[in-house]
């Protein structure tokens, strides 16, 4: 849930997808708003509020994907309006950002032939815009903070330093992220609870000491038990979600090429389902409200259960974020990714390469080659024991509750119809 304080900019990517030879056709325009919101925020100071940033990506995709619908019905120039409905977005939402947002569609606007189909593919991304940022207006997410009051008994979550510290405008510190997301009204599914995960193991189960037990030796800054190669795999999957999903997709597509159609389809429907992953999974952690590895670890508490000997000392690869650990949304969100993914793109099946922000600040740290969609999913969840902020149950569990919520938006999502 947090990013670095450098950024590798996701050119790289687009520099990967143009050496696999590529032709991208209209579908550019797709790419080109979705490098351009993702670096936006990539280039932000830590720390990030990824589930926020994906809302925006969310309405912006939709608003194109709409868009882009509403135009090849019109006969209207759909790069045109693609263009014109990212941008509206994205400088509503976003308005830091509006002079590199203006440059943009006045690139992407010059290189469509004047006349009535480009004039009404502006129409049409405006009118799409503008519907989208209606149709969340009351959403909730500007209730998402609310209060929040840990507990007190052993496995409850406790506030966790240094990021609980960082607290937003207008919340007091310490703080706890996004309590009320699991609030916020989805894109697709019926409610944030829906796809609630079961309660996790108590702190005096076999399975919760060998969980405890893992993290502790595999999670430790100093471990000796973790390889050299789980240390990459913890740091290069520390960045945000929603960067290496957007860009994997990106990969492939370039892989796969389609038009400017699907491929608004393919942004439309994975930033809903990683978005709705994230409300799944809020939901879920302040439901439960299990605390984290660091805070079991350093705990007294924890010596009740002879298994799980606290140790005061103890610091983890990575840094906690502020939030409950069950479950883990970096799972979550990387499962409903790669079942979107998936089946836009026929199969599991895909080999692709792709580079981490974190090699910005982690000298050495290689891009990573995968050959299943779902191998990477499954790499992104468990990288979170190797950092030490998360117990593999947890791991499991947003895995399992992600893979629900890929598949519903898959099956339900207006604008996967006709796929």
């Amino acid at each position: 849930m947090t990013r670095p304080v450098a950024h590798l900019g996701l050119r790289i990517a687009a520099a990967l997808c143009l050496a696999l030879g590529a032709a991208r056709a209209s579908a550019d325009v797709v790419i080109d708003w979705n490098v351009e919101m993702t670096h936006y925020h990539e280039s932000l100071p830590p720390p990030g509020m990824p589930p926020l940033e994906e809302r925006i990506y969310a309405i912006a995709h939709i608003a194109m994907f709409n868009a882009a619908a509403d135009a090849a019905r019109d006969h209207a120039s759909a790069e045109a309006a693609v263009a014109q409905a990212a941008h509206d977005v994205l400088a509503r939402s976003l308005p830091a950002g509006t002079a590199d947002f203006d440059a943009l569609l006045a690139r992407e606007l010059s290189a469509v032939p004047d006349g009535t189909g480009k004039t009404a593919g502006i129409q049409a991304g405006a009118a799409a815009a503008a519907a989208e940022l209606a149709a969340r207006a009351g959403d909730g997410i500007g209730d998402s903070e609310g209060p929040y009051h840990p507990g007190v008994k052993p496995g409850d979550y406790q506030y966790t330093a240094p990021f609980d510290k960082i607290a937003p405008p207008g919340n007091p510190a310490p703080y706890a992220h996004l309590p009320k997301l699991g609030k916020v009204t989805p894109f697709v599914l019926k409610s944030g609870d829906q796809f609630r995960a079961n309660a996790p193991y108590t702190v005096n189960d076999a399975e919760y000491s060998f969980d405890f037990n893992e993290v502790k030796a595999f999670g430790s800054r100093n471990s000796t038990a973790r390889t050299a190669d789980q240390t990459a795999i913890a740091q290069f999957w520390y960045e945000d979600a929603n960067f290496t999903w957007n860009r994997i997709a990106r990969v492939l597509e370039a892989q796969h090429p389609e038009g400017v159609l699907e491929t608004a389809r393919l942004f439309a429907t994975l930033n809903a389902a990683i978005f709705d992953a994230y409300v799944a999974g809020f939901d879920s952690k302040y439901a439960q409200n299990l605390w984290r590895p660091v805070t079991a670890i350093h705990s007294p508490l924890s010596a009740a259960n002879p298994a799980t000997v606290p140790d005061p000392t103890w610091e983890s690869l990575m840094l906690t974020p502020p939030m409950p650990d069950y479950v883990s949304t970096h799972s979550a969100s990387a499962a409903a990714a790669s079942v979107v993914l998936i089946w836009f793109f026929h199969g599991d099946e895909q080999t692709f390469t792709i580079p981490s922000t974190m090699a910005a600040v982690v000298p050495g740290l290689e891009p990573r080659t995968f050959h299943r969609v779902s191998d990477a999913a499954e790499e992104c969840a468990f990288s979170r024991v190797f950092a030490g902020i998360h117990f593999r149950r947890s791991c499991l569990a947003g895995l399992e509750q992600g893979r629900s919520v890929g598949a519903w938006v898959v099956q339900h999502a207006a604008f996967t119809e006709g796929r």
